[in-house]
C-alpha cells in the first residue's frame, strides 16, 4: 500500500509527536507541525482516511489520534530516515565490545547488559544452534591437586567453562589421558550426538582412570547440554518501569521476560538482519502493549544468534534501530576475530 505524499508527511509528524509525549495529536496541534497550507477540515479528513487504512486510531471521540502498529511500520519501512549512528556512539560500542571480547564465555551476557545501558531498555540475547555445531576445542587449566578449570568452546563461537572438583588427585597423566581423550573422541564430534549412551562408551575407554576422569567427562557433557538448551538472557530488567508509562504494561512485560519458551519463539521467528515485532500482532497476552527490535549477529557469514531491545510500542524507532543494527553487526565481528584469535593459539 502506498500513501500520498501529504498522508506521508501527517503519519509521520504525527508519529514523531507521540513518541515523544506519548499524548494523542490533534489536528490543530498537527498542522503546526506540519507546517501544511491546508484547512483544518482537510487535515481532519486525512487524519480520518489513515484510521480507516489502521494507520491511526481515535482512543476517545473527543481526543487525537495516535499510531498503531500498522502506523509504525509503514513508518519506518518506508518514511524513517535511515541514517547511521553518531561516530562518538560507534567509537563507544566498539570499544565496549573489543573489551569484553578478552572473556569469550561472558561476551554474550556482557553484550546484552552494554546494548540495555546504552538504550536505556532490556535486553534479550538467544543463539541458534545447529545441529551440525561441534566441539571445536577443550582446554584443561590445573587449579590445585583436585581441581581444575575446563574450557569448551563450539564451531559456532559459543564458549562454556566449568570448575571441576575430583575426589582424587588429577596427576598429570590423569590429566594427558584426558587431553588425549578429548582431542580422539570429543573435539569435532556434532552437539547432537552427545548423549548418555556416549558417556558411558567414552567411560568405557578410561578403564582404570574411570574414577578420576568421571568428573571431567561429565562436566564436558554438563556444558554441552546448556549449549544446546533454548535459553533466552534477559538484561536491563531494571529498567521496565523507566520505560513504561503505564505499571500494569510494564509488569505484564516483567511476566513475559521469565517465560524462556515464548521469549525464543519470538525471536526466532525473525528472518530479516533487523525486524520490529509488535505485541499486538502476536498471540502473547503480555507482548500485547510492547515491541521489540530484533537484529541477526554473525559468526562469519554464519547467522548465530539474536539481539533485541524490547520496551513500549512508542520506543524511539529512528535512534534505535540503527543502533541496535549497529551493535549487532560488531558483535558478530568481534566475536569472529574472537574465534580466530583462538584458532591461532592452537
Amino acid at each position: 500500500m502506498d500513501l500520498s505524499e501529504r498522508k506521508r508527511i501527517i503519519l509521520s509528524a504525527l508519529i514523531k509527536s507521540y513518541i515523544k509525549t506519548g499524548e494523542p495529536v490533534g489536528s490543530k496541534y498537527l498542522l503546526e507541525l506540519t507546517g501544511l497550507n491546508v484547512s483544518p477540515a482537510t487535515l481532519r479528513n486525512e487524519m480520518s482516511e489513515l484510521c480507516e487504512l489502521g494507520f491511526l486510531s481515535q482512543p476517545h471521540t473527543s481526543a487525537g489520534r495516535q499510531p498503531t502498529s500498522n502506523g509504525y511500520s509503514f513508518y519506518f519501512e518506508r518514511l524513517m530516515n535511515r541514517r547511521e549512528i553518531p561516530n562518538d556512539l560507534q567509537l563507544i560500542i566498539d570499544k565496549m565490545l573489543n573489551d569484553a571480547a578478552k572473556d569469550p564465555e561472558n561476551l554474550a551476557s556482557v553484550a546484552g547488559q552494554m546494548l540495555s545501558n546504552l538504550t536505556g531498555y532490556p535486553t534479550l540475547m538467544s543463539t541458534v544452534t545447529k545441529e551440525e555445531t561441534y566441539v571445536k576445542r577443550i582446554d584443561v587449566l590445573p587449579m590445585g591437586r583436585r581441581t581444575v578449570l575446563l574450557l569448551l568452546i563450539t564451531s559456532d563461537g559459543q564458549a562454556r567453562s566449568r570448575i571441576c572438583r575430583s575426589a582424587f588427585n588429577l596427576a598429570p597423566n590423569v590429566l594427558s589421558y584426558f587431553d588425549k581423550l578429548s582431542t580422539v573422541y570429543i573435539v569435532g564430534t556434532e552437539l547432537v550426538k552427545f548423549s548418555n549412551q556416549f558417556l558411558q562408551a567414552l567411560v568405557s575407554q578410561t578403564g582404570d582412570l574411570s574414577l578420576f576422569l568421571m568428573p571431567l567427562l561429565s562436566s564436558v557433557f554438563e556444558m554441552v547440554e546448556e549449549i544446546q538448551s533454548k535459553a533466552v538472557r534477559v538484561k536491563g530488567e531494571s529498567n521496565l518501569m523507566k520505560c513504561y508509562s503505564n505499571e500494569a504494561d510494564a509488569r505484564a512485560l516483567l511476566g513475559l521476560l521469565t517465560k524462556q519458551d515464548t521469549l525464543f519463539s519470538l525471536l526466532a521467528d525473525t528472518n530479516d538482519d533487523i525486524e520490529v515485532i509488535f505485541g499486538d500482532r502476536t498471540d502473547v497476552p503480555e507482548f500485547q502493549p510492547s515491541s521489540m527490535i530484533v537484529a541477526k549477529y554473525r559468526l562469519g557469514n554464519e547467522d548465530i544468534g539474536r539481539i533485541a531491545v524490547i520496551g513500549p510500542v512508542r520506543m524511539a524507532y529512528e535512534q534505535l534501530i540503527p543502533t541496535v543494527n549497529y551493535f549487532a553487526e560488531r558483535l558478530g565481528r568481534v566475536m569472529t576475530q574472537a574465534m580466530r584469535d583462538l584458532d591461532n593459539d592452537i
